[in-house]
């Protein structure tokens, strides 16, 4: 068993600063996530409970940061760096990146996020269950119905194969890794709410117990973006007379990153944008009120965001994204 840990992405609604490098308990979650992943490929064991050989860990990122981001890692002899081409291409490319840094030699191979806080405890769930798994299929996290295709173990091979069609046909830049994976077969794998929990804003940062590191100026004006951002919101909405209506940010931040993730990251302005306007529509017409009617546009957007990953038709023994 092999690992590719993704820490390629640019952050926006951390204001740029790189999840990769978040501290938790004096350790970047970058380092966090790489001793996680070699001490779980060291004790992994196949489904006839044979030891597995563990391989090399292709980290994803920027080689400029990469190093400075694993040097409390005790992990830092098994890790390999790379970039996907082009840089902040999206997580499919990522992926496709990873895979071609690895040993063709592997059976599996452990895809994480850099910025779950609890990897070790999730693959290792996935380990498991990987046990009960045919010939030829891998083990896909669901936390809260949600497919968690960033935390999944997929054979070697298939994964490969889905990496080379998708690289031919020019589509991995900014692509969903639904759309990489639809032909590689995945079983479920539920696990406890708020064991697959990433980091998207500030908020989630300091519910994890997370902070910008090194703590200087620029650091806390970053980690403060949360009371710009609402800052700014009241500021648009006085412009637009519209003062007296609440904005759920948080709501239309996550509908973004559903829509980042399922399609490609390019939707997210767009589909917040289109859910806002629905609502002012209906709320203008009488329909309903200001607050309902976003809730209901943020959240039939976001669910038609969730379902469209699932537009690729999955092959027998595969998981369906859930499409909430």
């Amino acid at each position: 068993m092999q690992a590719v840990i993704l820490a390629g992405g640019q952050s926006r609604r951390l204001g740029g600063v790189p999840k990769a490098g978040l501290l938790l308990d004096g350790q970047t979650l970058l380092a966090r996530t790489v001793d996680a992943a070699a001490r779980v490929l060291a004790s992994a064991t196949t489904a006839d409970g044979d030891r597995t050989r563990s391989g090399r860990i292709a980290v994803v990122g920027p080689h400029q940061s990469i190093n400075g981001w694993l040097g409390t890692a005790t992990s830092r002899a098994d890790v390999v760096t790379v970039q996907e081409d082009p840089p902040f291409a999206g997580p499919a490319a990522g992926i496709a990146a990873g895979v071609s840094a690895l040993a063709d030699s592997g059976d599996y191979v452990l895809v994480l996020a850099c910025d779950m806080p609890h990897a070790e405890a999730l693959a290792e769930l996935l380990v498991l269950e990987l046990g009960s798994c045919g010939p030829g299929e891998g083990v896909m996290a669901v936390s809260d119905g949600r497919m968690q295709p960033l935390a999944a173990i997929y054979p070697q091979a298939l994964l490969q194969g889905a990496v080379e069609a998708a690289r031919a046909a020019h589509r991995l830049e900014n692509a969903s890794v639904f759309s990489l994976i639809a032909n590689v077969a995945t079983k479920e794998c539920a696990v406890p709410s708020g064991l697959a929990a990433d980091i998207d804003t500030w908020a989630d940062a300091r519910e994890q117990g997370l902070r910008a590191g090194p703590a200087d100026a620029e650091g806390q004006q970053l980690e403060n973006q949360d009371e710009v951002l609402q800052a700014w919101t009241q500021k648009l909405l006085a412009a637009f007379e519209i003062a007296d209506i609440e904005v759920d940010v948080d709501a239309v931040l996550k509908l973004a990153g559903v829509a980042a993730h399922s399609i490609v990251r390019p939707a997210a302005p767009v589909t917040t944008f289109v859910a806002g306007l629905a609502a002012g529509l209906a709320a203008g017409m009488g329909q309903t009120s200001e607050a309902t009617a976003m809730a209901a546009a943020l959240g039939m957007a976001k669910a038609l965001a969730a379902a469209e990953a699932a537009d690729q038709p999955p092959t027998p023994g595969s998981a369906a994204p859930a499409g909430n």
